[in-house]
């Protein structure tokens, strides 16, 4: 009996996530479908295969100012994760490795700007890049992106590496940059790419950073430039959702080829230190 009892209330908790789970993707779902839809309404919606078309896909690639927006939130995207990988890697490196006089009340600031709103650094960080004169520029959308979310992950994950290992490298004739490259980087790669995913969807999906300094229409990012796009395609529900599912595809395929290294980061990050 207890184990019958037990394998109805598995049943059943299978059946709830199965439920949940397929909640949580009808949204996707109805996205995709009523892309592939030659529909001008969001309630026309047909699942037959022969009524779909690519045509509102094939709109989008004719379209010169939509391929500027993919190509601004490409270069925005790319560009904020080189600057954040590095800048996280070499300063996580310098938490984790190195003493110094401060490092303990440095990082601790450093931590505390993790509590800030963003709309709080907004005005400052804006009055900042308009004084420089980079106000429709890419070094203002990317270089303020690098911050102590990424840099606590790289420190905690770098914190695991046995002190052993660097000893042995100096007494090899090693120097830090050294230590650092060759040794340091590849045991915590699966930690870069758990950051170069965090980092990759929140720069594509950004808004209110590149809405800000981004007032040229050839300066906005795909995910600003098809909000102000809305009113031509009011009526096009198709072309709309076409172009959400494109939003879409590129943070998704990045986690789906990595998605095993970033299991891996997530598991060695920890909490050490």
């Amino acid at each position: 009996m207890k184990q019958n009892h037990f394998s109805l209330s598995q049943l059943l908790t299978d059946l709830l996530l199965l439920a949940l789970g397929a909640l949580c993707l009808a949204p996707l779902v109805y996205m995709v479908i009523m892309s592939l839809n030659d529909t001008y309404s969001s309630f026309a919606i047909s699942f037959n295969p022969k009524d779909f078309s690519l045509h509102h896909y094939w709109d989008i690639l004719q379209n010169d100012k939509l391929l500027r927006y993919l190509f601004n939130s490409a270069v925005y995207s790319v560009g904020g994760v080189l600057l954040t990988v590095a800048y996280s890697c070499l300063a996580g490196y310098a938490f984790a490795k190195m003493d110094f006089k401060g490092a303990n009340i440095l990082f601790f600031v450093l931590l505390l700007t993790m509590f800030l709103p963003t709309e709080v650094t907004l005005v400052p960080q804006y009055i900042i890049i308009k004084n420089l004169g980079w106000l429709n520029t890419y070094q203002a959308l990317i270089l303020p992106l690098p911050g102590a979310f990424g840099l606590f992950i790289m420190r905690q994950a770098m914190l695991g590496v046995p002190k052993e290992l660097m000893e042995a490298a100096r007494i090899d004739g090693c120097g830090n940059f050294r230590i650092f490259y060759q040794i340091m980087l590849p045991l915590v790669k699966s930690s870069i790419i758990m950051l170069v995913i965090f980092t990759f969807m929140a720069t594509w999906n950004s808004f209110l950073w590149p809405l800000v300094v981004g007032t040229k229409e050839s300066m906005r990012t795909f995910t600003v430039g098809l909000s102000t796009m809305q009113t031509q395609y009011d009526n096009n529900v198709g072309g709309m959702m076409a172009s959400a599912t494109i939003s879409f595809l590129p943070p998704f395929l990045l986690y789906l080829v990595l998605q095993k290294r970033f299991v891996e980061g997530v598991a060695m990050t920890g909490l050490k230190g």
